[in-house]
């Protein structure tokens, strides 16, 4: 780049010279040099304004060159970061991987003694197998998967002392083959008497002889919405037993979509559960009840095993999660739970469904707040607040701090259609209902039917949240799918439920059938 400027130096500097030096009084040297220091001039121009147009394109060269470094390095950047996301997604589904490889390794043992057991469609399997399918977490399949190895513990110490009876038992049968006995004994107490003509008995007493089973009806149980009755069963084929419910259900009248619970009670025997007629059903009304403050327990209703009452300060039942179809008890439900609530000093704020079944509630208690659908999204900001502050407090802070209920009643219509904003109520519901649970903050929240989060169905109740919610009551629903979706183990039976408060609770040990308290009006 030197050479272009040393020209143009030159033939500036040489014009200037011509033009100083040539004296106007020498006509013949004054215009040569006059044009030739012209020529030179325009020449300097010229390859002056060559020079200025070469650094111009240069400029713009490297300005393109830079914006193209830039352009890269974004990319490169973008490209790093999505290679860096790949990366740890592959890494957590590895663990994920290999978490649920650990968690079958430590299960198939026990699935494998099991299906020893029940048979490849064995129906507790089947159950274990379809618990793990689902997500369902390792307490879960372990607590329901203990139950069967209890029970199969049970009848592997009492096979040897009755397989000398089962010998002369069978003996006896073929001799009188023709012939079946039934009997009824009320020796434990709280049994009801049924007469051996009774027609539920001998249908599944004629059930049993098709499959080719000996029974004995043990005893009769009455609950207020269906009987339990006790079999014997003694048999070395337990494939046998799924065969005996279906010829059971067809004795009996019960339709294919309807469930039986059909479930093994002790070793050698099994319990049946068969619903009432409605006019023989037993209902019960909300109890008076002395109310401490401070505490937070709930009542349900009865069962055959007395008042069920669940407290939300214990670790297995802080957040509720119900299903049920309408006309099933679930609205009748959610009022008891809120006066519960109420009666022991706890906050209690009520948003969907129907705002109007707590209208007598506003009387007797001006603290509660009733919201409809579209208020639901701030009262969940307002507690994911909450939680934050009590997050902070300690236990002596804690402690003062009265307890809140949030009762979430049809939760698909609260559910916000946006995006951003579902995503957000989704995050901070979790958040309630996961850290709530130690800060005297809780979650009821109920649905019609049970169904996963999908594209399809975005207003369905997401898996993260359902996890949280450890307390499951079913009432009546309308398929089985439901049942499967909120209980953690006998989810076809919610088809069996009678509807009006015929329920089952479900949370860690807690496995019962119950019928809820009828709450017509404020006791």
């Amino acid at each position: 780049m030197f050479l272009p400027w040393l020209k143009i130096g030159g033939s500036g500097l040489t014009a200037v010279v011509l033009v100083l030096t040539a004296s106007p009084k020498d006509i013949k040297l004054f215009t040569p040099a006059n044009v030739v220091a012209i020529t030179l001039a325009s020449y300097a121009g010229l390859e002056l304004r060559k020079l200025q147009k070469h650094y111009e394109d240069k400029e713009r060269e490297e300005d393109m060159l830079a914006a193209m470094k830039d352009t890269q390095a974004t990319e490169q950047l973008q490209y790093l970061s999505s290679a860096s996301e790949r990366k740890r997604l592959n890494v957590d589904a590895d663990k994920e991987t290999e978490r649920q490889l650990k968690l079958l390794q430590q299960t198939a043992p026990l699935f494998s003694e099991v299906l020893a057991v029940t048979g490849q469609n064995g129906a507790v399997s089947r159950m274990a197998l379809g618990m793990i399918q689902n997500g369902e977490s390792l307490g879960n399949v372990l607590l329901a998967t203990s139950e069967a190895e209890m029970q199969l513990e049970q009848a592997k110490l009492q096979a040897q002392i009755h397989h000398r009876q089962l010998e002369l038992q069978t003996q006896q049968v073929l001799k009188s083959a023709n012939t079946q006995e039934v009997t009824v004994t009320n020796s434990i107490k709280g049994v009801s008497d049924v007469a051996p003509q009774s027609p539920k008995i001998e249908g599944l007493t004629k059930a049993a002889k098709v499959v080719g089973l000996q029974t004995q009806c043990l005893r009769v149980d009455k609950a207020p919405s269906y009987e339990r009755l006790i079999f014997s069963v003694k048999t070395e084929d337990f494939n046998s037993l799924s065969k005996l419910k279906a010829a059971t259900k067809l004795s009996l009248g019960i339709s294919e979509k309807s469930d039986l619970p059909f479930y093994i009670y002790a070793p050698e025997q099994i319990a049946v559960e068969i619903p009432l007629l409605p006019e023989d059903r037993t209902y019960y009304d909300f109890p008076q009840r002395q109310w401490q403050s401070g505490e937070r327990l709930i009542v349900l209703g009865q069962s055959l095993d007395g008042e069920v009452v669940i407290n939300l300060a214990s670790e297995d039942t802080p957040q509720l999660l119900c299903v049920g179809t309408t006309g099933s008890g679930k609205s009748n439900l959610f009022r008891a739970i809120a006066y519960c609530l109420l009666m022991q000093g706890a906050r209690v704020d009520i948003c969907g469904g129907k705002v109007s079944d707590y209208e007598d509630f506003a009387e007797r208690f001006p603290s509660i707040s009733l919201n409809d659908m579209g208020k639901t999204f701030e009262y969940v900001g307002e507690y994911f607040l909450e939680c934050d502050r009590r997050n902070k407090m300690t236990k002596a802070e804690l402690a003062q701090e009265s307890a809140w209920l949030l009762e979430i009643d049809e939760y698909k219509g609260t559910v916000p259609l946006d995006d951003n904003l579902r995503k957000t109520y989704d995050q901070q519901l979790c958040e309630v209902a996961r850290r709530g649970r130690g800060l005297k903050i809780h979650v009821a929240i109920g649905l019609q039917r049970g169904s996963k989060r999908s594209k399809d169905d975005p207003q369905a109740l997401p898996p993260d949240l359902r996890d949280n919610l450890p307390c499951r009551i079913a009432f009546r629903c309308v398929d089985a799918t439901s049942g499967r979706m909120i209980l953690m183990r006998r989810g076809e039976a919610v088809t069996s439920l009678q509807g009006r408060g015929d329920g089952i609770v479900q949370s860690g040990l807690l496995d019962r059938r119950f019928q809820a308290y009828r709450f017509e009006t404020i006791p």
